[in-house]
């Protein structure tokens, strides 16, 4: 008899809402809410080493793999391997389980059988984590079948909150085509002021002049934050995630060496400068994605003969804004440097990281306007 084996993973994942959850934040309205069959140029990808097609959008979370891992050890008690030998199911079993890598108590896993009351364990425990969150539902789940499902949700809040665009941001995507969107940051017009703002946010590394096209950067929007990271940088596309943040890793070397060299040069490069501009597109969407090349594939496992895996699904919710209201002081000096234009105009990449930490839990390459908040005036 076939069993039903579920991965239901949730994610929820909240990005510069002030202090507390939610406190401040703007009315910022979903730009996609719904499955991932209705978005044409974003894709949700397994592993970080997945391919990412040119022109396209790309989305990973650690959700996933935490869940896939916990199923390895706790149900099949090895390698998962399933019929027809998915490429997907390789690479998750190749990749490595990120769960070090996150924040202590912002991931919760759990693997087991409905008879012997995993849901019941998983809605307690939940509760007990996570007091704000709805316990999951599994329906149509059989007595004796078996799931696994994790829950991740991490939030990086700013100290200070960054400004809301008056203008619309142009946002060019690499076919060419331009979209205008809202944004938040540092704007040209706050110039020689905010520097308490300014100084909160680092540059990991920086290439080329800002006025060029091929400017490349990326800025830790909250250096102080704690016990995570959240990272944006705009450099030219890769073939995979791993390779965009392999491609900032190495940027960031090359400035280590220059804080060697001449300490007081790299604090240059790092700092946002008085009449410096940076500007990050808003993004709020949530994601309903179903790994269906995993889907009704049965195990080849010993210990799971004539089982399958009914339910391969991934749930993510992201939101990044300025959060929080608008500062009120402000002081000016009477000098004119070149200002340097940290404009998120051009493909980006978007992460989450624990600090210290090897890898991060979360990716997003934004390729195209497809899930940036259109500009409304």
């Amino acid at each position: 008899m076939t069993k039903f084996v579920g991965l239901f993973i949730g994610v929820t994942v909240f990005i510069g809402c002030g202090t507390a959850r939610g406190t401040g934040a703007p009315d910022l309205a979903k730009t996609f809410d719904g499955s991932s069959r209705d978005l044409k140029s974003t894709a949700v990808v397994p592993t970080l080493d997945t391919g990412v097609q040119e022109g396209q959008n790309a989305v990973w979370c650690a959700s996933f793999l935490a869940a896939w891992k916990s199923l390895d050890r706790e149900i099949a008690h090895g390698e998962i391997l399933l019929d027809g030998s998915p490429q997907t199911a390789a690479a998750l079993n190749a990749a490595d389980d990120p769960a070090p890598n996150i924040p202590e108590g912002a991931l919760y896993v759990a693997s087991g059988w409905n008879d012997k009351g995993v849901i019941e364990k998983i809605c307690r425990e939940l509760k007990t984590g996570f007091p704000e969150k709805s316990p999951p539902a599994f329906p149509g789940i059989a007595p004796d079948s078996f799931l696994a499902y994790s829950y991740l949700e991490a939030n990086v809040p700013f100290g200070l909150p960054y400004f809301q665009s008056r203008k619309p941001l142009e946002f060019t995507d690499t076919k060419g085509r331009k979209s205008q969107v809202s944004s938040f940051g540092i704007r040209p017009e706050d110039e020689y002021a905010y520097y308490q703002l300014r100084s909160q946010a680092r540059v990991l590394f920086r290439k080329g002049s800002s006025f060029g096209s091929g400017f490349e950067f990326a800025v830790d929007l909250c250096a102080n934050s704690s016990p995570s990271q959240i990272v944006v940088a705009r450099i030219n596309p890769e073939m995979s995630l791993a390779k965009a943040l392999e491609r900032i890793e190495r940027g960031a070397d090359e400035l280590d060496k220059v804080r060697e060299k001449d300490p007081g040069s790299a604090e240059y490069y790092e700092e946002i400068g008085p009449n410096d501009v940076l500007l990050v597109p808003d993004l709020c969407y949530q994601i309903s994605h179903r790994f269906a090349e995993l889907e009704g594939r049965r195990f080849l496992n010993a210990s799971l003969t004539d089982q399958r895996i009914d339910v391969a699904q991934q749930d993510i919710l992201f939101r990044l804004d300025r959060s929080g209201a608008e500062l009120k002081s402000e002081s000016k000096i009477e000098y004119l440097p070149i200002p340097t234009y940290f404009v998120l105009d051009r493909p980006f990449l978007i992460y989450m990281k624990k600090r210290g930490a090897a890898k991060p839990y979360f990716v997003m390459w934004i390729d195209n306007a497809e899930l940036l908040t259109p500009w409304k005036r």
